[in-house]
């Protein structure tokens, strides 16, 4: 695709979401938020506040647990959760923010794609492409982070606007039932 042909919705996708949303979520992440705005250690959120947090993002943890892209081999959910939840949160904030365009207020179809289905088709081209079993079993059993499949199945399949872009409903491979989904902000 040449740069002439990008429009708002897949740049907000590609880049908006998968990297600078991304980087901010950190920020507030189950590492990040332990830290205050001068980077020193430390607990600034109400004990409530806190709760709330691991018990939703317990939700996340236990979804990417569940995921097995090898036999027998299984994501870790809780070493990999700070950038599962980034991965989450940069799509939610990009969304937000692509929401604001003039595209995504007209709603009109480019290539037979309405706005919110160019959204994320951006951001999975982001995690477009091929690697052998042999990397995707090493980054299992050592990466924080989930293999690019995961990071774009995973969060996606909790985001109640990817179902209605793409008509997503019981039965469909992405499909999750609305009391599983993942709702941390």
């Amino acid at each position: 695709m040449r740069d002439d042909q990008l429009d708002d919705a897949f740049v907000y996708g590609y880049s908006a979401a998968s990297t600078i949303g991304h980087e901010i979520t950190h920020g507030f992440d189950d590492e990040g938020r332990q830290f205050d705005p001068q980077g020193n250690l430390k607990d600034w959120w109400t004990k409530e506040d806190a709760a709330q947090f691991e018990k939703r993002a317990a939700v996340m943890a236990a979804q990417f647990d569940a995921y097995e892209p090898l036999p027998g081999l299984h994501i870790n959910g809780k070493s990999n959760l700070g950038e599962n939840l980034a991965d989450y949160g940069g799509i939610l904030l990009g969304l937000d923010a692509f929401k604001k365009t003039d595209q995504y207020k007209q709603g009109r179809k480019i290539a037979g794609l309405m706005p919110l289905q160019r959204f994320f088709l951006g951001y999975a081209f982001g995690w477009l492409h091929q690697e052998r079993e042999e990397r995707l079993r090493r980054e299992l059993l050592s990466d924080v982070h989930s293999p690019a499949k995961w990071r774009v199945n995973g969060p996606l399949s909790n985001i109640p606007d990817f179902y209605e872009a793409f008509g997503v409903k019981s039965g469909d491979p992405m499909w999750r039932a609305l009391e599983t989904h993942v709702e941390v902000w």
